[in-house]
């Protein structure tokens, strides 16, 4: 099993078992939602993902489009969140607790980076992935 929490530890979540791959995204908003070049995320089944009994309050803001940022409501950390309709929760691979070996399985949204962000895995990518499975079968993971 492997854990994660957020900066104060006030939300904490564990992984049944661990992801094998993550991407990174480049498109502003992800930037944004990090403040460094591009996030580091993957998806896990939601029946492999388990909250902390305990956990503090979580906040959410979303845009219109759909993007959806998940927080801690003390120190403001990005936390995971379950995909709309889907059985997949994303989760931020910074917030892992546990050092597990994960490798970049690809790059999104490329054409968005800043020009000092040029680190980039095998699969590039200059728009958005085209949808959860084709990131799913990306990361080597497409069973829920």
């Amino acid at each position: 099993m492997i854990s994660g929490s957020c900066l104060c530890g006030n939300v904490r979540f564990s992984l049944l078992t661990p992801p094998l791959k993550f991407y990174r995204c480049h498109c502003s908003l992800c930037r944004k939602q990090t403040g460094t070049g591009h996030n580091l995320a993957t998806l896990v089944a939601a029946s492999q993902f388990q909250w902390h009994p305990e956990n503090g309050a979580i906040g959410s803001w979303s845009k219109p489009s759909g993007y959806r940022n998940d927080f801690c409501a003390a120190c403001g950390s990005t936390v995971p969140n379950t995909l709309r309709n889907q059985p997949y929760v994303w989760v931020p691979v910074g917030l892992l607790d546990d050092d597990v070996a994960l490798s970049c399985a690809a790059d999104y949204c490329t054409a968005d980076a800043m020009s000092w962000d040029c680190q980039r895995s095998l699969l590039v990518s200059a728009g958005a992935v085209n949808s959860v499975e084709e990131l799913l079968r990306v990361l080597g993971g497409d069973k829920a």
